[in-house]
């Protein structure tokens, strides 16, 4: 049995923005529903409805992080917060990784795939361990597979979107 560990530097920067961000954006978002109290703008609505989208995004990134992965012979388990889901390898169909991008290094994202969906995600800046983690999972990788950016953005916030697998036939 293998255990995630945290990457302690994307750890702290999720915190920092979290922090941040939930003291900053209501205190704005406050500021500008008494503007709109006072007199409608529809400018004004969009820009509260922009950050609290932002805030969205950034709690649910928290809320992901938190996640641990317990890797056995036969499953794979993603304890979060509030709830915890086991997989059994024999019920996946294959993973494939992206890169993603920061603004001073990349870093590696492995994807579950179940009945063509995105079910799960394993990334080199959440985890030190990554390397050990993906060696551990027992099923195969494809390197066709079709995924969009958009596609990649409802993981982050929790949806399992279906994907495509290129043929080069």
């Amino acid at each position: 049995m293998i255990k995630s560990r945290i990457n302690f530097e994307s750890f702290l920067i999720i915190y920092f923005l979290t922090f941040i961000l939930s003291l900053v954006f209501p205190l704005i978002i406050y500021s500008n529903l008494q503007e709109l109290a006072s007199k409608f703008s529809i400018i004004t609505i969009l820009k509260v409805a922009f950050r609290l989208g932002i805030l969205f995004f950034i709690w649910t990134f928290f809320y992901k992080i938190h996640t641990k992965i317990i890797i056995t012979k036969e499953h794979i388990t993603f304890q979060k917060i509030f709830n915890s889901k086991k997989y059994n390898f024999n019920d996946l169909e294959y993973f494939f990784e992206r890169q993603e991008l920061a603004k001073h290094k990349k870093y590696t994202a492995l994807f579950l795939v179940k009945e063509n969906k995105i079910i799960e995600r394993i990334s080199s800046f959440d985890y030190s361990n990554y390397e050990e983690l993906k060696s551990k999972i027992k099923i195969s990788e494809s390197k066709n597979t079709e995924v969009y950016f958009y596609d990649l953005i409802k993981v982050l916030i929790g949806l399992s979107p279906k994907i495509k697998v290129r043929d080069h036939n």
